[in-house]
């Protein structure tokens, strides 16, 4: 009921945030090398910050629901942008090539079970 109103179908809201999930990933593989790792995660905090605050404003009744609706595409943008593929990136970037292996294992099924408990 989040976007009553807005989109009549809910496939189609779906669809259209996972359309900007894949560009916004493709961007981020531009970026990543020509603006620097650090730079792509505090934009990518800042936005997703600023995002929630206007998600929170709309919900409340402060903008319309299609606000709320570009909001949270803004905040998949710059999830997707910073702090979604950088990450995984640092962990095989520490460890030599004989160890990534068990490293991204490890760093993976530490992520999932630090999830499970949020």
């Amino acid at each position: 009921l989040f976007f009553d109103g807005v989109i009549d179908d809910p496939l189609v809201g779906t669809t259209l945030i996972g359309a900007i999930n894949v560009l916004a990933t493709y961007v981020a593989l531009l970026l990543m090398d020509r603006c620097g790792r650090r730079t792509l995660i505090m934009w990518s905090s800042a936005g997703m910050f600023l995002s929630c605050v206007v998600i929170v404003l709309a919900l409340l009744g402060y903008f319309s629901k299609m606000v709320a609706l570009v909001a949270v595409a803004t905040y998949v943008s710059f999830f997707e942008i910073g702090l979604g593929p950088i990450p995984w990136l640092i962990v095989a970037e520490m460890f030599d090539g004989k160890y990534v292996t068990a490293a991204m294992s490890l760093s993976c099924q530490l992520n999932w079970t630090c999830n499970f408990f949020v």
